[in-house]
């Protein structure tokens, strides 16, 4: 099982070290989204995730999607952008959590409040996003109920 404050899932290997131009095409999609670029360190610690420690979001190679994976799972399917606005708009946003490390409703959030308050998301990644949360409570065994947001996003209504 991954830790579940990391990007996780089938992308592409947090051993790959991202290169100087897939870094800048990274801080075009932090740009992109409206975040804060000095909160981003690239290529410093093993994982993607949000540090609580240091108060930075660490960006590593398990940013980028696996394009040869076949997973249908959400978390494998989003975009870097979507992965960063997880990050960004979802855990550094509401640091410090009122949840522990891993707890699947710090996760839920992430994944909800990204795709509820992230501009420049594609409607895709939006989707990939409530789905995510909705993985989040399923794993954890969780039942939530469907709101408004999440029916418009998911069914579009």
């Amino acid at each position: 099982m991954t830790d579940d404050r990391k990007a996780g899932g089938l992308r592409r290997s947090p051993f790959h070290v991202l290169s100087e131009s897939e870094i800048e095409h990274l801080k075009n999609e932090i740009r992109a989204i409206g975040a804060d670029e000095s909160v981003f360190v690239f290529n410093e610690y093993s994982r993607t995730s949000y540090r609580d420690d240091y108060g930075v979001i660490s960006i590593a190679g398990d940013v980028m999607p696996d394009t040869v994976s076949l997973s249908i799972h959400p978390r494998d399917l989003m975009s870097e952008r979507a992965v960063i606005a997880h990050e960004y708009y979802g855990h550094y946003k509401y640091a410090p959590s009122k949840f522990d490390v891993g707890d699947w409703r710090d996760e839920f959030r992430a994944s909800y409040m990204a795709a509820k308050n992230t501009p420049n998301l594609s409607m895709q990644d939006r989707i990939y996003l409530i789905m995510d949360a909705i993985e989040r409570a399923k794993e954890a065994g969780a039942s939530i109920k469907y709101n408004n947001f999440m029916r418009s996003v998911l069914y579009g209504y």
